[in-house]
This record gives C-alpha cells, structure tokens and sequence, in this order.
C-alpha cells in the first residue's frame, strides 16, 4: 500500500472517501488506469470477466 491511498474523486464524506479507497484497490487489483471511459473508444470490458476466474 502506499500514502494517502485513494483517487482523487473530489470525495467530501466519510463515505466518498471510502469509495476512493475502494476503486483504487479495485484499479490496483484489475490493472486499471483509474482514467475515464468516455471517449476511450476502446472496450469497457476486458477479456477474462468472472467467468473465468475460477469463482
């Protein structure tokens, strides 16, 4: 882990902060970039979902 942990999501609650914490373990985890999707023109979804993760 690393400090301050979260994204810069503007969070101003207790539970926005934890929403920022949450996407970037989340992003950390997946090999997410944390940017937009919109206008990314690529897809949102990458191959390998739940399917196949063994779960």
């Amino acid at each position: 882990m690393r400090s301050p942990i979260g994204l810069d999501l503007g969070a101003r609650t207790p539970e926005e902060t934890a929403v920022s914490i949450a996407v970037e373990i989340v992003a950390a985890r997946q090999g997410g970039t944390g940017a937009p999707l919109t206008g990314a023109g690529t897809p949102i979804h990458r191959d390998g979902g739940l399917r196949n993760r063994g779960r």
